[in-house]
């Protein structure tokens, strides 16, 4: 069985108990290690972990419930089954055993099939629960890979959009300069008062090919992802994409979205998008930035805008 390589740890102040259960539970199968006192036992604990610890409730430093209290009180020990050791009758003491924390209790004088059923069934119920946890440890880690696996496949199907999106060296030229001031406005918002931390990488990257990606229709990126989609990164592209043309005062298209119910990513690009296409058309960075200022609340998120006129020594 399972639980026969299992160690306990039997603490008891009294030598000749010690020996007693030390015979039965070695008989049985177990190893053991023993303390005569909560002191030791503590030590003993640093340098190995038992499977079970036998706990005398009467001792002279520190009582079996005092120590029963500090290994549940222990994330390394609190898990460990204890079961209560006392010649006591007293069905109050054995209440209290059990709202401490511990699994069941043995009386004294020892009686060695007592013994074997009660130690062998906490034994196994403990061992079943460290399995079941170890499944659902690596049950864990494969669902993450997994997930990550699907996240990256969807980082891929963006970018390759973003390639079959870019038209010529001009319009190449202009996605990655609306990309990159989209990233750089992203990235700055994470030092404002309001989105302070906020903004998360995937987001970012998310903006980034939405800058990229603005002008293609939705229906195609649909095709590859759903408006259920959860991923940080595929939503705020997606986001982008649909909502990009949004104004400010709700006289945009093409839902006529009004204020914060624009999504960021889409507000963020408005305003990148602008600065691209007001620069193509040969403005000046000066003349563009004082045209945009005229669009303040009517077209773009104040906000946002404020900042972006902070930063636009590092616009492209």
């Amino acid at each position: 069985m399972a639980d026969k390589k299992a160690t306990i740890l039997i603490v008891d102040d009294a030598i000749i108990n010690i020996g007693l259960l030390e015979d039965i539970l070695e008989d049985l199968g177990y190893e053991t290690l023993s303390a005569t006192s909560a002191a030791e036992a503590t030590s003993i604990l640093t340098e190995k972990l038992p499977q079970m610890v036998l706990l005398d409730i009467m001792m002279p430093d520190v009582n079996g419930y005092e120590f029963c209290q500090m290994l549940k009180e222990n994330p390394h020990t609190r898990d460990i089954p204890v079961i209560f050791v006392s010649a006591a009758e007293s069905d109050d003491e054995m209440e209290k055993a059990f709202e401490i924390g511990g699994v069941d209790f043995i009386r004294k004088p020892f009686n060695m099939i007592e013994i074997k059923t009660r130690v062998s069934t906490h034994l196994n119920i403990y061992l079943l629960k460290r399995e079941l946890q170890e499944s659902n440890r690596k049950l864990h880690s494969v669902v993450n890979d997994q997930v990550k696996k699907i996240e990256d496949e969807k980082k891929r199907i963006l970018k390759n959009i973003a390639g079959l999106n870019e038209a010529g060296e001009e319009g190449k030229k202009r996605g990655k300069n609306v990309a990159s001031n989209s990233r750089m406005l992203a990235q700055a918002l994470n030092f404002t008062e309001k989105y302070e931390s906020k903004i998360s990488f995937s987001f970012i990257e998310g903006i980034e090919i939405g800058g990229i990606i603005r002008e293609i229709d939705y229906k195609i990126f649909r095709i590859f992802f759903s408006e259920e989609e959860k991923n940080e990164a595929v939503t705020a592209a997606s986001d982008a994409v649909k909502s990009y043309k949004e104004k400010w005062d709700g006289s945009g298209l093409p839902l006529g979205l009004k204020g914060e119910e624009i999504p960021l990513a889409a507000r963020i690009v408005c305003i990148t998008d602008r600065f691209d296409v007001l620069t193509a058309e040969g403005l000046s960075r000066e003349e563009c930035f004082e045209k945009m200022k005229g669009e303040r609340e009517k077209t773009f998120d104040p906000y946002l805008l404020d900042l972006f006129l902070r930063i636009e020594k590092q616009m492209k």
